[in-house]
């Protein structure tokens, strides 16, 4: 025995067939054009929409911001760009979007040339002999990790399995190595997924792919790509998207400020907004689609800009290009800086926060950060280090637009998921974005690739 619709069940049925009505009547008043819809202008919806518009479709994009980027983002205020979204292209063998900025132009920095350094809790610089010893003892700890994989039963988190290995090179090889195979584990898996160990799919950990090749800055900032993709494109600001509805007809899109018709629609929203389940989708998404965009991770990255009056990073004639904050104390304490006086020409460094510490870092002001920055500083360097001139913090697990840095794969969760969340349905709603994008998740060039793939999908379905 089934029970009578609520009112609330009958109100959005009869919306529902309301608004089908009032799209099916909109789009047959319409001739055939291959309109497409983008909801995102990040570098997935750019990335589509140019591709489509090259081969002739109508496209408009709607944003949400008042600027083109998404999760990309450069600033000026510090008298040289600065990223606070992506920041780096990693790899350059192979990358698309190395080939991108050859296109247009724009000047490229070889982080991997500058040297790094490692400090402790001390403020003393760890010796290259121990640098060594602990990147050897790192290299082997993520093979037993990889073999822990390959027998695993049921996954478990990369920080309960990596937790026993660590405490074993610790005692095998002592307190300063320890503390800096500890600290590398944090940095390469941790920070890379903007996640915490113990959040992390130790099943899943190494599942994408990668270029190889250096890490790249892009002098300029990441918005010079953007710009470049983005000439002539048909962009509407202002444009949060509140449903989106399609039927044989074609699609439906909802804005806080407008109805939009079209024959196809291109969703790059981000993880994080999909999670938040804001947006109405009629009919709604299916259950798989719902499955992976609940159990897939959206991981944070934040940074901390600084800018000083003078670099008192200098060794000698070697640029500092990583500073590493082994086992650093407090709570305010950011563990890894990267410097880019020699990238854009202004003393300016920029720390890295990542999972728990990253959101609990957007909740502190620029002075706390400060002064525990300062304190490491003085440490490390002396106690000339200068007071910074200008300090920007990011907060993107609080950013009504992405609410988050990009995804990852958490325990109990699957790479498959990527490849669901990328399926289309019924040849008019297609979707891209770094997390649909399986081989290179979390990434600008696995967000600029599924793009492009979409539009190759939009294209043969109209076919």
């Amino acid at each position: 025995m089934t029970s009578a619709p609520s009112r609330r069940q009958f109100l959005l049925s009869a919306g529902s067939l309301l608004l089908f009505s009032r799209l099916n009547a909109t789009v047959r008043a319409f001739a055939q054009g291959e309109r497409v819809l983008v909801l995102g202008a990040g570098m997935a919806g750019i990335s589509a929409a140019r591709t489509l518009v090259d081969r002739g479709h109508s496209v408009t994009l709607l944003e949400a911001r008042d600027i083109a980027g998404g999760r990309i983002r450069t600033d000026t205020s510090f008298g040289a760009p600065v990223d606070l979204g992506a920041s780096f292209i990693h790899g350059t063998k192979g990358n698309p979007l190395v080939a991108l900025a050859n296109r247009f132009g724009v000047a490229t920095y070889d982080t991997d040339r500058e040297e790094a350094l490692y400090v402790n809790a001390a403020g003393d610089l760890l010796s290259g002999s121990v640098v060594s010893q602990a990147q050897r003892e790192f290299d082997a700890l993520f093979e037993k990790l990889l073999a822990l994989k390959r027998g695993l039963i049921r996954d478990k988190s990369v920080g309960s399995a990596a937790s026993l290995l660590l405490k074993r090179v610790r005692q095998r090889r002592g307190a300063a190595i320890g503390d800096l195979v500890s600290f590398l584990a944090r940095s390469e898996l941790g920070i890379e997924f903007g996640a915490d160990l113990n959040q992390l799919s130790l099943e899943n950990f190494d599942e994408d792919e990668s270029f190889s090749g250096p890490d790249l800055l892009l002098k300029p900032g990441y918005m010079s790509l953007v710009d470049g993709l983005s000439e002539g494109l048909d962009i509407r600001y202002g444009q949060m998207v509140r449903a989106v509805a399609w039927s044989s007809s074609g699609v439906r899109v909802t804005t806080a400020s407008g109805v939009f018709d079209a024959d196809r629609v291109v969703i790059t929203l981000p993880l994080g907004v999909l999670k938040r389940g804001d947006i109405e989708f009629s009919p709604g998404l299916p259950s798989a689609k719902k499955t992976a965009i609940a159990k897939l991770g959206m991981g944070v990255l934040n940074k901390t800009y600084f800018k000083f009056p003078a670099a008192f990073w200098q060794t000698g004639e070697d640029p500092v290009g990583y500073i590493g904050n082994v086992r650093s104390g407090g709570r305010n304490q950011i563990p890894e800086y990267y410097t880019l006086d020699q990238a854009v020409g202004v003393p300016i460094v920029f720390g890295f926060t990542a999972g728990a510490q990253g959101m609990r870092f957007e909740q502190l002001d620029s002075a706390a950060i400060t002064t525990a920055a300062m304190n490491s500083f003085r440490k490390a360097f002396g106690t000339s280090v200068p007071e910074p001139e200008m300090v920007m913090q990011t907060r993107w697990s609080s950013d009504p637009y992405s609410y988050g840095s990009y995804s990852f794969v958490p325990v109990d969760a699957k790479t498959e998921y990527y490849d669901t969340l990328a399926r289309p349905i019924d040849n008019k709603v297609f979707f891209a974005g770094e997390a649909t994008h399986r081989a290179y998740p979390g990434t600008v060039h696995g967000a600029y690739l599924s793009g492009i793939r979409e539009a190759n999908r939009v294209t043969r379905s109209f076919s």
